[in-house]
């Protein structure tokens, strides 16, 4: 269950759900997907690569249509959540209140995902009203709740959920297609063709983002920045990948700044394969993206510009703090302390005038993960975990593998 899968590509959450939900289908687990409608002219039902995806629910506009989005959900699931054996939620929000809910009547095991960075994450979303605090509270609830970092199970501690309900499974990273010339050079082409603002010489740097356009969020001092980095480099083009409620302000800042024809602003894409493979530069600007389009980027092998925080540098260096095995030691990415003008413009400058060594760098990063925390491993973690859910939860009345060969 999550409130976004495909294809909204311009929300984080939705592509990891969508890679949640083909790793398990691809693992023997029969998966289906609950999802809100966004249009009521959007079907109730359809198939995503052999996934049943329900949106039963019309997605909520605003605070006062939750209520009624989350009843509507509920009474969906009481009514065919006894033929499931689990409900996993991508967040703790109205989803997982309404999975909770459902199972006291039906028996149906819960898994909640502690979802989201900073401050896009539950904890800060429980503080927003009553009702998303009602979320946090009901979701001690549940069987199990995945922490992505220790981080987060502290914050789920501190928010005194039980600590043998938590279970740590950390961000998996994929092996992405093969960085080369010719693969690059195939990419730009096909994404020309698509769109002409994406049209670019064999020795034009792309430099992307990936992030919400809203006014409060790191994007506006990359857009400020804009206009000092292609003084510096005349030929470099920058891709604001995306959508947002201040898309058309940001467009007119960039315009007004008289860098038109070095941006380009295509919305958003459901498969990002192509677009970073075309790039030579990604830019993370806060804490959106962190759980799929910044893993993403680094098993795409781009090299990484990213604004310093706690959540950014998790992902990428990994928490030394939890003893863990796969901390980054290496200088790999370029970090932006402050995020300011001028360092993003000195940032992005000191790379893209020494792509070899960061192509390096990101080579070497990507292979660091794809060692330590794979997404193989990563969905062979989630189902062991339902295994031992469904087990706890049936006894040995249904204690039925979920692995079982189909």
């Amino acid at each position: 269950m999550g409130r976004h899968f495909w294809p909204h590509g311009c929300v984080d959450s939705a592509g990891w759900l969508v890679e949640i939900a083909g790793g398990l289908s691809r693992n023997a687990v029969h998966v289906e997907v609950c999802t809100p409608r966004y249009a009521t002219s959007w079907p109730e039902k359809f198939w995503f690569r052999e996934i049943p995806v329900h949106r039963p629910a019309v997605a909520p506009r605003s605070d006062w249509s939750v209520g009624r989005y989350t009843r509507h959900l509920t009474h969906w699931l009481r009514q065919n959540a006894s033929s499931y054996d689990v409900i996993l939620a991508d967040a703790i929000r109205e989803e997982a209140a309404a999975a909770i809910e459902a199972s006291r009547s039906t028996g149906c095991a819960t898994i909640l995902r502690y979802a989201g960075w900073g401050r896009h994450s539950d904890a800060q979303f429980w503080k927003t009203s009553r009702a998303a605090k009602r979320c946090g509270s009901i979701g001690r609830m549940a069987d199990v709740v995945i922490a992505k970092s220790g981080t987060c199970g502290r914050e789920l501690l501190a928010a005194r959920y039980a600590s043998d309900r938590i279970a740590r499974i950390e961000t998996g990273y994929i092996a992405g297609p093969n960085r080369t010339a010719a693969s690059r050079a195939q990419a730009r082409g096909s994404l020309g063709l698509m769109n002409g603002d994406l049209k670019t010489d064999a020795d034009t740097p792309i430099a992307i983002c990936n992030a919400p356009m809203v006014r409060d969020g790191g994007i506006t001092e990359l857009v400020h920045a804009t206009r000092h980095l292609t003084d510096h480099f005349p030929n470099l083009r920058v891709w604001l990948l995306g959508d947002g409620p201040h898309r058309d302000w940001i467009y007119d800042q960039l315009r007004g700044d008289g860098v038109r024809a070095s941006i380009a602003m295509p919305g958003s894409f459901s498969e990002l394969d192509e677009v970073y493979l075309a790039a030579d530069l990604y830019l993370q600007t806060d804490d959106f993206g962190l759980d799929h389009f910044l893993p993403s980027a680094v098993s795409a092998e781009l090299p990484i510009v990213a604004v310093s925080s706690e959540s950014a540098r998790t992902v990428l260096l990994g928490s030394p703090t939890d003893g863990a095995d796969g901390v980054v030691t290496q200088p790999w990415v370029r970090w932006i302390d402050q995020p300011t003008t001028t360092s993003y413009v000195e940032a992005i400058s000191a790379v893209l005038n020494d792509l070899p060594t960061h192509r390096s760098h990101a080579a070497h990063l990507r292979r660091h993960w794809l060692r330590n925390s794979p997404q193989t491993s990563v969905i062979d973690e989630y189902v062991r975990l339902i295994d031992r859910v469904i087990t706890k939860k049936s006894g040995t009345r249904r204690g039925v593998s979920v692995e079982a060969t189909p």
